[in-house]
């Protein structure tokens, strides 16, 4: 799964790219952060890899990764700054996703979704980096709560009706049939690439 993400990841790095700062390069490495509160949680994973081959011709790009395995990719045409890639630079990628849920009371208002994105890419000529961030936000009506079963039913953008298990009964109380259920859902992908440090 972390080879695919990777080799996903780096792909679009190549594509978009948005380069600001340049980090100090460090050795293959993977970390995971995860974090929660009153009704948030994230996830924070960063992981680099070393550059081992570039083929321009065939565009093809090889990694190696933090636990040793080998990442091939074809890189399309959108790739600008792929003649910046040389074999032994080092490719980080951080990919942050957070959730975060609220009770809205909105009466009137029907359930919907939406979606937003924004990129930024490097300016020609400089090494590939770049941040893909999409907002999806989603509502749901309350359309049934059983408190002695701790459950409450959702209807979604779309009609569907899912029935949840609450896990804090406090939550049910604040609760009430046509109040909107918001979920936010944040998705990150941030990507460089540097020059290994001599």
């Amino acid at each position: 799964m972390r080879k695919r993400t990777l080799s996903v990841l780096a792909a679009v790095l190549l594509a978009v790219g948005c380069a600001q700062h340049e980090p100090a390069p460090v050795a293959p490495s993977t970390t995971v952060s995860h974090s929660a509160g009153p009704g948030t949680v994230s996830r924070l994973i960063t992981t680099t890899a070393t550059v081992e081959d570039v083929d321009q011709k065939s565009r093809v790009v090889t990694l190696r990764t933090a636990e040793g395995e080998t990442v091939h990719f074809k890189a399309d045409e959108s790739v600008r700054n792929l003649p910046q890639v040389q074999k032994g630079d080092h490719v980080t990628a951080t990919y942050y996703e957070a959730l975060a849920l609220r009770l809205r009371d909105a009466e009137g208002e029907q359930p919907r979704m939406t979606v937003s994105e924004q990129i930024e890419r490097a300016p020609l000529g400089e090494k590939p980096s770049g941040m893909v961030v999409r907002d999806t936000t989603l509502t749901a009506k309350v359309t049934a709560i059983d408190k002695k079963k701790q459950t409450v039913t959702l209807e979604g953008p779309q009609g569907g009706k899912v029935t949840l298990d609450v896990d804090d009964p406090a939550k049910l109380e604040q609760a009430k049939v046509g109040h909107l259920v918001e979920a936010t859902y944040r998705e990150a992908v941030s990507i460089s690439v540097q020059k290994p440090s001599k």
